[in-house]
């Protein structure tokens, strides 16, 4: 004798999700879909970063190719006012006396940008011998 399908269904296994799980599993969908997103815009902006580091770079050896210091002229003859090399990207430079020192300059190089709304600037500190600036 077969026993009817209402007998099957109560004494058989549940193979179907309840809706507690099925509210457990889009939780936890939701949560891992949240953390991909955030883990991606992080991974853009280290990304977007880096790029404009790697051009004020470029913008830093144009701006010395074109600029270069030479210590056969006055050191204010050195000195570079802001000027835009690249889009956005600006090139200066500026020398100081050391004190103490005599024909001893401190070369400040900077490149500046504006990065998502704020100013940002890579700077490259070095130091030029003069020997024949008058005393």
């Amino acid at each position: 004798m077969r026993p009817n399908s209402q007998q099957q269904m109560a004494a058989g296994p549940k193979s179907a999700f309840t809706l507690i799980e099925a509210v457990l599993a889009l939780a936890i969908l939701g949560i891992s879909i949240f953390a991909l997103v955030e883990a991606t815009s992080r991974c853009l902006a280290i990304i977007r970063k880096a790029r404009n580091y790697q051009t004020a770079r470029a913008v830093l050896d144009r701006g010395e190719a074109v600029y270069p210091i030479q210590t056969t002229n006055a050191p204010d003859e050195s000195s570079v006012a802001p000027v835009e090399l690249l889009d956005g990207f600006t090139f200066s430079r500026e020398l100081e006396a050391v004190d103490g020192e005599v024909k001893l300059y401190r070369v400040v190089t900077r490149v500046v940008w504006s990065e998502t709304g704020k100013a940002a600037r890579e700077e490259v500190v070095s130091y030029a011998f003069f020997p024949k600036e008058e005393e």
